[in-house]
C-alpha cells in the first residue's frame, strides 16, 4: 500500500510539470516568431522613423527596409509593420524614375495597406494613406470609402485634420450624406485646433458655403474643445 501511495504522490506531482513544461514549449514556440520578426525589422524601424519625420530618404534605402518588414510579417503578421511598408512603398512610388515602375509601386503600396487594414482596421493614418493611393489612380469611390473610414477610425488626429480636409474638398461630389456629414464634422474639429485656416477656408472659392453650413451646426462640445485648446470662448 505505502509504495502504490508513493508511486500515486509522484504520478499526481508530474502531471503539474507536464503541463508546466507544455505551456513553456508553447510560449517559447510563440514568443521565438515574433523575435525573429522584431530583429528582421530593427533596420527598418529606423528608415520609417526617418521618412515620418520628413528626412530625405534615398530609393535604395527605402526599397531595403520594405523587404526587411515583408521578411519580418512572413514569421508574423502585424498591421503596424504593413502599414510602415505601404508607406515606404509610397514613397519609392514618389522617386521612381518612369511611368511603369511608379504603377507597380503604387499598386504594391496600396497592396500593404489593404493587408494592414486586414490586420488591424483602426489605423487612420493607413485609411488616409489608402484614400490618397485610390484618388491617385482616379478611383474616386475607393478613395471616399478610405477616406470615410480614415474619419470613422479617428476622427482627432492633429497630423490628418489639413490634408483630410484638402482631399475631401476634390471628392465632394462623391459623398454621400452620411461621409458628408463626418466630413463636416471634420471641419469643425479643424477649426477648434485651427481655426486660422478654416478662417481662410471659407475664403476659398467653393468652399465658403460648405464652412459656414458646418460651422452653423456647432455643438456645445465642439465649443468647449476651442475653449480649452485656446483658453478662451470663440
Amino acid at each position: 500500500m505505502l509504495k502504490e501511495s508513493s508511486l500515486f504522490q509522484r504520478s499526481s506531482a508530474l502531471v503539474p510539470a507536464l503541463v508546466a513544461g507544455l505551456i513553456g514549449i508553447l510560449l517559447l514556440g510563440l514568443g521565438i516568431p515574433r523575435l525573429c520578426a522584431a530583429l528582421q525589422s530593427l533596420e527598418a524601424r529606423e528608415v520609417v522613423w526617418n521618412v515620418y519625420a520628413e528626412a530625405n530618404v534615398p530609393q535604395t534605402t527605402l526599397s531595403h527596409a520594405a523587404v526587411e518588414l515583408a521578411a519580418a510579417d512572413a514569421w508574423v503578421r502585424d498591421g503596424e509593420r504593413e502599414g510602415d511598408r505601404s508607406l515606404l512603398l509610397m514613397h519609392q512610388a514618389v522617386l521612381a524614375s518612369t511611368p511603369t515602375e511608379q504603377a507597380k509601386l503604387w499598386l504594391a503600396a496600396e497592396d500593404a495597406a489593404v493587408s494592414a487594414l486586414s490586420v488591424a482596421p483602426g489605423q487612420p493614418s493607413v485609411w488616409f494613406r489608402l484614400a490618397v493611393m485610390r484618388e491617385q489612380r482616379e478611383d474616386k469611390a475607393g478613395a471616399v470609402g478610405a477616406l470615410r473610414m480614415s474619419m470613422l477610425s479617428g476622427s482627432y488626429v492633429p497630423a490628418l485634420m489639413i490634408p483630410r480636409i484638402e482631399q475631401g474638398l476634390r471628392l465632394l461630389p462623391m459623398m454621400d450624406h452620411e461621409t458628408l456629414d463626418l466630413f463636416k464634422r471634420q471641419l469643425r474639429l479643424t477649426w477648434a485646433a485651427k481655426p486660422e485656416f478654416i478662417v481662410t477656408l471659407s475664403t476659398r472659392p467653393g468652399a465658403g458655403p460648405l464652412v459656414r453650413e458646418a460651422l452653423d451646426e456647432l455643438n456645445d462640445s465642439e465649443l468647449a474643445q476651442f475653449q480649452r485648446l485656446h483658453g478662451t470662448k470663440p
